[in-house]
């Protein structure tokens, strides 16, 4: 077992026992401090049950799925389904909108707290008294905290399970964050520079580095995990070189996330360096608008010392690792890599998802007008159209010339359809150039999914290639359906 198996057990043995004693003591379960180790339950039965509470709500946007993902605890005999609605929906609204406090409702006092794309609430029922509620808002603090993290801490117990010499840049990246956010009381996004393919640095003198978000502290948005920059924005410029260590107001990241709600204040962007070359940067959000001085400083230097030849080392795994899965010219999965994924359960049994082909319009035409190289440009320009419009889960593939594969698990085919129609639509309004002159390109897409038009999985490649072949049949650059 590793270590941090081994301590996530003992948290979890003690905030059992401490919790059974806080209850004998007739305390408040939740209000010394319990962590996210508790997560999802018992915490959320424990904080109903300590308070009287009609319901506890959490409620956050997965990045991993079209749309948000809720959980309630709720006393179904005090609470009618059109209560539970209505608070439901005023949660959603907290979240959006980033509100906490405390309101009045029909069925009782919903005190909330919301935060970076998730909101939690309890909803107290009439007669309680007012003097707890700075207990009930702490509890609610350390539950949202609690939610935020819990990603990041399965993500950290994945990566302490393989030898660390095996670290990969997620976790280096998390690691980091987490050190660097408890040493300086903010909040940090770690991005790491990646390596140019020999055929992305060929095809033009003007090409740089992709940077990705590989870790975000436990008070950031996690829809920024996994995220690739602006090629221009703040951060990327620092990983990868261009600028030096700065300070800057605003934003950053470039709107990485669209809907994120920016902070105020100073941010202090600085290398992550192995001797003078950069691998990667880090963005703090500095407290009260201070730069860290003295010993916080020297922690701080210290820990990017430190996570610059690990980064630089998880880098160069990753690479070796995708190499040997992924296509040479995009950089996303090849035909067999993708093929291995949706084996790795029985093809022929049910498994809910979306399969989606796709095929860049006119593709000979570009190759025999402007030459093979630029062909290969626009592939990679495809490519990383599919890679910034799909989500955290999903996996796209090339599986032959100009033939792509999207698989979109636990999606239903109506949201796959809505996302080959987003990607086909950015295809069309981005623009493309080769050598100064612009080339319009567009895509066809054909969409399959199990269950709505296949009973099993091993059926959507060939569902979808059909549906592909009617969208390029009947015009081009448009999504059609299996089966439609």
């Amino acid at each position: 077992m590793s270590l941090l198996a081994v301590g996530l057990a003992a948290l979890l043995g003690a905030g059992a026992g401490w919790a059974l004693g806080r209850r004998r003591e007739g305390l408040p379960l939740l209000a010394a401090g319990v962590g996210p180790h508790l997560l999802p339950d018992p915490a959320l039965e424990w904080l109903r049950r300590i308070y009287g509470a009609l319901g506890v709500w959490v409620t956050e946007l997965d990045p991993r799925e079209e749309g948000p993902h809720a959980e309630r605890i709720v006393d179904a005999e005090r609470l009618s389904v059109a209560q539970i609605s209505a608070v439901d929906r005023r949660l959603e609204r907290a979240r959006d909108q980033e509100q906490s406090g405390a309101e009045r409702m029909d069925s009782g006092t919903l005190v909330f707290r919301a935060g970076a794309g998730t909101a939690v609430g309890v909803l107290l029922p009439d007669g309680f008294e007012p003097h707890r509620l700075g207990l009930v808002e702490a509890d609610l603090r350390r539950l949202l905290d609690g939610v935020r993290r819990r990603p990041h801490m399965v993500a950290l117990a994945q990566a302490q399970s393989h030898d660390a010499s095996l670290e990969s840049s997620g976790s280096v990246g998390l690691r980091l964050a987490y050190q660097l956010e408890r040493a300086l009381d903010a909040q940090v996004v770690v991005a790491a520079r990646e390596t140019l393919s020999e055929t992305e640095r060929q095809q033009a003198s003007t090409a740089v580095a992709p940077v990705r978000v590989v870790g975000v502290s436990g008070r950031g948005d996690r829809r920024l995990l996994d995220t690739l920059l602006p090629l221009h924005s703040d951060l990327a410029r620092v990983a990868r070189g261009e600028l030096p260590k700065i300070t800057v107001p605003g934003d950053p990241l470039g709107g990485a996330v669209a809907d994120r709600r920016q902070r105020s204040g100073a941010v202090m962007l600085l290398p992550v360096l192995v001797g003078d070359e950069p691998f990667g940067a880090v963005a703090i959000w500095l407290p009260g608008g201070r730069e860290p001085i003295g010993a916080l400083l020297a922690e701080l230097n210290e820990a990017l010392t430190n996570a610059g030849p690990r980064l630089a080392r998880a880098l160069e795994a990753d690479k070796r690792q995708a190499d040997a899965s992924s296509d040479r010219l995009t950089g996303l999965l090849n035909r067999r890599a993708f093929e291995r994924i949706l084996t790795q359960t029985d093809p022929r049994g049910p498994r809910e998802g979306a399969m989606v082909y796709a095929d860049l319009d006119k593709f000979k035409l570009v190759n025999d007008t402007l030459g093979h190289p630029a062909g290969d440009a626009a592939l990679i320009h495809f490519a990383r159209i599919i890679q910034g419009q799909i989500r955290g889960g999903d996996v796209g593939a090339r599986i032959g010339g100009e033939e792509f594969a999207i698989w979109l698990p636990k999606t239903s085919l109506d949201v796959g359809v809505r996302i080959a129609e987003r990607i086909r639509i950015k295809v069309g309004t981005t623009p493309w150039d080769w050598n100064g002159r612009n080339w319009p390109l567009s895509a066809s897409f054909g969409v399959a999914a199990c269950p709505e038009t296949s009973l099993t999985l091993e059926d959507l490649p060939a569902q979808a290639d059909a549906a592909l072949y009617v969208a390029k049949r009947a015009g081009r650059n448009r999504v059609e359906r299996a089966g439609g």
